[in-house]
């Protein structure tokens, strides 16, 4: 009785395999990684994306929540180049219980997770690969002169990393959008404006001088951002996206000099963690 019960179960066992290996649910044991998953840090989103030596037909989740259809990618499609056939996955920030930490050093927000590549359709092998990926979303300080479009602040091609915005001061005519000056007589009305050309950061307009071109400066916003003296520059007003401050002046000068030159920074916030 016991050797046909083994023998039955052996049995079972082969035509088990046998049926695993017809619906494809096989093991790929000479498949594997080209090189190391690229790792894209979007505005909103987390995006991984990889390459494999032959055609990849497993899944791409989350840690934790494999359950879950939002935090998985299945591979099932033959593709066109089995030699070099690619994968990822796609997170929003507030998606799959991404982890979302606000650092002292360096300042900024930081959005992490674990991402699984497995290669198998159905089970965890020894092929799977598990990384952890991190999002860093730096909060800076940086100083921009009127007139003068200050080029890409500390732009930068660094991995995991998202690259910081252009910020530009302008002096314009009348109005927001008016022209921008170069030359103006006291007593004109003007529009001083502030901008930030990012969708993920916002600013805050802090630590003003104007100055005579002779090294004569004076305060005329402070470190919080507020004025010092409402008759020459009233309190930035900020535009609804954040990215934009303006606020109108007359203009002035100081005595016997016909040169002023304003100078202020720009602190960046992330407007998504509500940084601002």
């Amino acid at each position: 009785m016991l050797l046909r019960y083994t023998s039955n179960f052996l049995y079972f066992l082969w035509l088990v395999l046998r049926k695993s290996s017809k619906t494809g649910a096989t093991i790929e044991t000479d498949n594997g990684l080209i090189g190391s998953p690229e790792i894209k840090c979007n505005p909103e989103t987390i995006e991984l994306a990889f390459r494999t030596k032959r055609e990849f037909r497993g899944k791409v989740f989350v840690k934790g929540h494999y359950s879950n259809p939002n935090c998985r990618v299945d591979y099932g499609k033959t593709t066109l180049d089995s030699r070099n056939s690619v994968g990822g996955i796609i997170l929003s920030h507030g998606q799959c219980d991404i982890n979302r930490q606000r650092m002292i050093q360096p300042e900024g927000m930081q959005f992490s997770t674990i991402l699984v590549i497995s290669f198998h359709p159905l089970f965890i092998t020894k092929l799977d690969r598990a990384f952890h990926i991190r999002c860093m979303y730096r909060e800076i300080v940086r100083a921009v002169s009127s007139g003068i479009e200050v080029s890409a602040i500390a732009t930068q091609t660094l991995e995991y990393e998202y690259p910081f915005p252009n910020c530009i001061y302008t002096i314009r005519r009348d109005e927001i959008d008016g022209p921008i000056l170069k030359y103006a007589r006291v007593g004109d009305q003007i529009v001083h404006r502030w901008e930030c050309l990012s969708d993920v950061y916002g600013l805050l307009v802090h630590n003003c001088y104007v100055e005579d071109g002779q090294g004569e400066k004076q305060v005329i916003i402070d470190e919080n951002g507020c004025h010092t003296d409402r008759a020459v520059l009233g309190d930035p007003t900020y535009v609804e996206s954040l990215n934009m401050a303006y606020r109108e002046s007359l203009v002035f000068k100081f005595a016997d000099r016909i040169i002023v030159r304003f100078q202020c920074q720009i602190r960046l916030c992330i407007k998504d963690a509500g940084g601002c």
